[in-house]
């Protein structure tokens, strides 16, 4: 009697679990709920603009999402558009909440992921223009808590273009943190006393964790916390009020659950703590943020027109030694003989997959925001095909 009780428990324990993952109730073969398609909105403010050329772009940049929704691509998915300060389009589409069948819309607080790293990149570039930081120094200089390693010294130039040797994550389990840091400076005893893989500057390896670095070098020399930082001297000269740290789930309005996407299904995704690596892919915005960034970078709003060039000069880079993008200081940096210099990142992380671009020469922002893991390159899919609608005007 005692093992069938037991039995059931185990049974009732699995049973919750599926139906908390996987949602069954709500949403499920014999609940036909419809997929929301893309509910837009477009801000037209060229000089030559018509009501008629305002209508055609809406309408295929919505078609463009509704067949990448209608391929159970996504979950749900925000997506933007800025071109050449005239046209601003944003959208959202698809769910949420699976569960309740929240309709995503062009609001949705996501996680950014990786596009995080450009804004840390920008944010240690703003304090080298203040002299504050030199690029070829040991890290030592700025932040004594980091040990000085064996295989030799590093630095912020090569913290920036992943050239350090500091090691990326372990496994797709070791990306998965459940731990709370205080401080990006306390996050470094995660990781600083390992070994580094290569002698810095020999190689390109990416690590998220040597942008944890970068930020806990922000917070020393500044004084202040990485988000107050941010906040200060990148999100509001950029006017992105809705953009901040992961910090409390609960209180964020709009904010988005987070999934996994799992062969055609999509699954709930644990709630990890991104505290480890705030500056590497801690940030969650919107699509109209991101897209308020973009602008920023182009009008020299952050940085000096000559700071940014030096941040996507990647001649002296080591990245497709590895078959990867060139990469400068946070930007993966891309010429396209049609449309000239691209500077873009992606990301993805428990409950997101993101990508973002500036054509730089085109003066064009493209943004795609998924609350679903494993929809990265969909999310890059999308944001070339909206971008192209701007290329081909």
């Amino acid at each position: 009697m005692k093992k069938r009780s037991v039995f059931f428990v185990i049974i009732l324990i699995l049973t919750g679990g599926v139906t908390w993952v996987i949602e069954p109730l709500s949403f499920n073969p014999f609940s036909q709920a419809i997929i929301p398609e893309a509910k837009s909105k477009i801000d037209f403010n060229c000089e030559i603009a018509s009501l008629a050329i305002e209508d055609e772009l809406e309408s295929k940049a919505n078609e463009i999402v509704n067949e990448h929704m209608a391929s159970n691509n996504f979950l749900g998915v925000t997506s933007g558009l800025h071109i050449d300060n005239c046209v601003t389009y944003v959208s959202g589409a698809g769910f949420t909440n699976k569960a309740d069948q929240k309709r995503t819309d062009s609001n949705m607080l996501g996680r950014i992921a990786s596009v995080s790293k450009p804004m840390t990149a920008i944010a240690i570039m703003q304090l080298y223009e203040k002299g504050i930081l030199d690029l070829d120094k040991p890290i030592q200089t700025y932040l004594k808590e980091f040990p000085k390693k064996v295989k030799g010294d590093i630095t912020i130039r090569q913290l920036l273009k992943h050239t350090s040797g500091i090691p990326h994550y372990a496994s797709k389990w070791d990306a998965l943190s459940f731990t709370h840091y205080p401080t990006l400076v306390k996050a470094l005893d995660a990781f600083k006393d390992k070994e580094l893989d290569f002698k810095p500057g020999t190689q390109y390896m990416y690590s998220s964790y040597g942008y944890t670095v970068l930020g806990a070098i922000i917070e020393n020399v500044s004084q202040m916390s990485f988000g107050e930082y941010m906040r200060k001297n990148i999100w509001d000269k950029a006017g992105m009020p809705d953009t901040s740290l992961e910090e409390d789930k609960q209180k964020y309005k709009n904010k988005s659950l987070l999934y996994l996407k799992v062969s055609s299904m999509f699954i709930k995704s644990p709630n990890t703590d991104l505290s480890v690596i705030y500056s590497a892919g801690g940030v969650q915005s919107t699509v109209k943020d991101l897209l308020k960034f973009g602008e920023a970078v182009l009008n020299n709003k952050l940085i000096e027109s000559s700071t940014l060039e030096m941040m996507i000069n990647s001649t002296d880079e080591l990245a497709p030694a590895i078959g990867d993008d060139p990469y400068g200081f946070g930007w993966a940096v891309y010429d396209d003989p049609a449309y000239g210099k691209i500077i873009q990142h992606g990301g993805s992380q428990p409950g997101a997959s993101s990508f973002f671009s500036i054509f730089l020469d085109q003066k064009i922002v493209s943004v795609v925001l998924s609350n679903s893991f494993g929809t990265r390159q969909d999310a890059f899919t999308l944001s070339r095909e909206l971008a192209n609608l701007g290329l081909e005007k």
